[in-house]
């Protein structure tokens, strides 16, 4: 799981959880990014989803994304279709000063060693 970096010219961070997966248990969630604490500033934050290829395309099957704010989910999202490039796109958030900032793999049965990772820019306001 990985933290925050903060960038040359401080007005900026990035934090990435490469490429992993879940082992044949099926855990409901991953941890892939853990912020405990994003700073001193405001901030505009993109998260971006990646995913191999699944071992299954049945019908609610697809991985999903679970982001929380100071522990209280604000996205949820678990496509029913495996349309990677519409349905797993980026997602756009304001954080306030000094928040907890995780992000979370949903995961399926049947795709639980499907490899999947985030990617993460916050902009300081």
């Amino acid at each position: 799981m990985s933290a925050q970096t903060l960038l040359s010219g401080g007005d900026k961070y990035y934090s990435y959880s490469g490429m992993t997966f879940g082992d044949v248990s099926v855990p409901a969630t991953i941890p892939l990014i853990l912020i405990p604490n994003t700073g001193l500033r405001d901030s505009f934050v993109r998260i971006s989803a990646i995913y191999g290829e699944p071992n299954s395309v049945a019908a609610g099957s697809g991985l999903g994304v679970s982001i929380k704010l100071d522990d209280v989910e604000i996205i949820d999202s678990q496509p029913s279709t495996h349309n990677f490039v519409s349905d797993h796109g980026s997602f756009d958030i304001f954080v306030p000063r000094q928040s907890k900032l995780e992000v979370l793999s949903i995961n399926t049965s049947s795709n639980n060693t499907q490899t999947r990772g985030v990617t993460l820019i916050g902009y300081y306001l």
